[in-house]
């Protein structure tokens, strides 16, 4: 349910400020969630020659790189950045990985930046 329509039924008295406050809440990662399957795309296209498809960091062009590229599936790193770290990576890029935020949206962005958190998530 869109915001637009959230704020319309409840103004016509079919809901609750507890709903209002679970819709609010949850509209930031809902929105992201949507996004997967594109942000899965885009990291294949993007991220994976580089990453890897699972983001372990051995993708086909990992061997040109010195040090290699960081493997999402560690703990390690997905502790030790910050989601607008990800973000200022992906956006301004980290030598020798390229730029990406003059071809992606914010929201694209923020997509591959949940989508990576997913990769971690996988073992």
């Amino acid at each position: 349910m869109s915001d637009g329509r959230a704020t319309q039924w409840l103004a016509r008295g079919s809901g609750s400020a507890l709903l209002l406050v679970v819709l609010v809440a949850s509209s930031g990662t809902a929105g992201l969630v949507a996004q997967q399957p594109e942000a899965k795309e885009q990291y294949g296209k993007l991220c994976a020659p580089c990453h890897g498809p699972a983001g372990r960091g051995d993708g086909p062009a990992a061997v040109a790189f010195t040090p290699r590229p960081a493997s999402f599936a560690e703990p390690a790193f997905q502790a030790s950045r910050t989601d607008e770290q990800l973000t200022a990576a992906i956006a301004d890029g980290k030598p020798p990985m390229p730029t990406f935020g003059k071809q992606l949206s914010t929201s694209q962005i923020r997509a591959l930046v949940a989508y990576i958190r997913e990769l971690g998530k996988k073992k």
